[in-house]
């Protein structure tokens, strides 16, 4: 497969493209050395587009743009997206704000109704500051506590729930095996309650265990995981299985395929399709799935044997135009980083 995708690579250098995703085919793809020429030249580039500046002129004097959740969240991906190593300017300032947003020296700039105003700043902008510093500063030590926290929840509701309901058995070798479904024996309200008195708080609205933030937060990085085997495995199973969406990112199922031609008027496309998928194989669990799925999207390809969207979408953009061949750049480059298991966003 490597080999395959390796011509794809040389085909998307040869269409001569712009100066983005022709950094990105460099750094991400063939790897080249971030000392040479041709690398800082590329890098370079990319700093001074237009692009990145006008990323930088938005961002405010603390270092980041407002609102924090959406606004800063969807910077920082564009900008990892464009290929900007961690140590910029811009990225450096955002991580200093989101650590001080995490530990409670910068306050936030919003808060949304909810039942009880306790779960916005208690429970679930805690996850979402600390999975959103995870992508700029994966080895945060202030990561270790939050990572801890949702590796329990995801814990409690998927293994430690079935196996008080004997809903799930492990053979002689200890290998975990689900009698009845995951989706039976996920128990919502035993769930519901831990967090309810982990954080002490009276509310309605729990959070889910299979949402974009704790994927981000709880992926494996630099082969560390703070999920046991047969969690992170339970995880994925649901996620690909029962889950009827990925909270924040996929209003479907993630383990339903879907053809890259059809754009569907509740948000199931193909791009954040693969979008949902890159965030869950980077679990252990992915390898159960892995074949059968990279074969579909395979599958997708057009007549040259890359990947063409059917619209362009705002956040997924490299190129400067996409007219031409500069859709087919773009949409390529999105999919092989999902199928190659680059930094998933």
């Amino acid at each position: 497969m490597s080999n395959a995708f390796n011509k794809i690579i040389d085909t998307l250098l040869d269409m001569k493209p712009d100066p983005i995703p022709y950094f990105i085919l460099l750094k991400d793809f063939k790897k080249i050395s971030p000392y040479c020429p041709e690398y800082l030249n590329a890098y370079d580039r990319v700093c001074e587009h237009p692009f990145v500046r006008k990323i930088e002129k938005q961002q405010n004097e603390k270092g980041f743009w407002i609102p924090f959740h959406a606004k800063t969240e969807s910077m920082i991906r564009k900008l990892l997206w464009y290929g900007l190593d961690v140590s910029h300017s811009c990225l450096v300032k955002a991580r200093d704000y989101t650590e001080g947003l995490l530990l409670g020296n910068e306050s936030h700039d919003r808060y949304e109704v909810q039942d009880n105003v306790r779960w916005w700043t208690d429970m679930f902008m805690p996850l979402c500051v600390s999975a959103t510093l995870s992508t700029i500063d994966n080895d945060n030590v202030y990561l270790e506590e939050h990572r801890k926290r949702w590796a329990h929840f995801t814990q409690v509701g998927l293994i430690d729930c079935a196996k008080a309901n004997k809903k799930i058995s492990s053979d002689k070798t200890g290998t975990i095996a689900f009698c009845t479904s995951l989706h039976d024996a996920f128990d919502r309200e035993v769930y519901a309650s831990e967090q309810r008195e982990y954080f002490r708080i009276k509310t309605k609205n729990i959070i889910e265990p299979f949402n974009y933030y704790c994927l981000l937060l709880l992926a494996p990085g630099n082969g560390k995981s703070y999920l046991s085997d047969e969690a992170d495995q339970a995880m994925v199973d649901y996620g690909m299985n029962y889950a009827k969406c990925l909270y924040y990112i996929y209003n479907g199922c993630p383990g339903e395929m879907i053809p890259i031609d059809t754009l569907f008027k509740d948000g199931r496309h193909f791009h954040n399709w693969i979008r949902a998928l890159s965030l869950i194989s980077q679990f252990k669990g992915w390898v159960k799935y892995k074949d059968r799925y990279v074969d579909y999207i395979i599958s997708q390809r057009n007549q040259d044997g890359l990947w063409e969207f059917p619209k362009k979408y705002d956040w997924l953009g490299l190129s400067d135009t996409w007219h031409g061949n500069n859709r087919a750049i773009d949409s390529t480059i999105f999919v092989l980083r999902m199928l190659m298991k680059k930094q998933a966003l």
